[in-house]
């Protein structure tokens, strides 16, 4: 009610366990996924995703923790962590990228520089 319209001061979403959405989802802000989504998301901060968490699409974000199952490309402005329970499946494109042991990646990656 009484936020200011800068994206940084916005509190992240958070999708929980028990939410399974069909469709693209949109986000001002940081987004953390602890349930399921079968659609793209794009966001303009930073998005997690739990252990035990599904998304079946895209990603497009500032940032990305992943630490549950992604089918689909990643593509972010800054850094991708995929964790040690993290399962990737699709291209990955990221300026930073760190991979924790156990983490599981199937797909091309691009690091290229931005041209920001």
């Amino acid at each position: 009610m009484f936020q200011s319209d800068n994206s940084e001061n916005k509190t992240s979403s958070i999708l929980g366990p028990e939410l399974e959405i069909h469709g693209d989802v949109k986000v001002s802000g940081s987004l953390l996924i602890y349930g399921k989504v079968f659609g793209n998301i794009k966001s303009s901060g930073a998005v997690r995703t739990a252990h035990g968490s599904e998304v079946n699409g895209n990603i497009e974000a500032k940032e990305a923790t992943i630490g549950g199952k992604v089918d689909g490309d990643v593509d972010v402005n800054q850094k991708v962590t995929l964790g040690d329970t993290s399962l990737l499946t699709g291209n990955l494109k990221a300026s930073i990228l760190t991979i924790e042991e156990g983490a599981k990646f199937d797909g091309v990656c691009s690091m290229a520089k931005n041209t920001q």
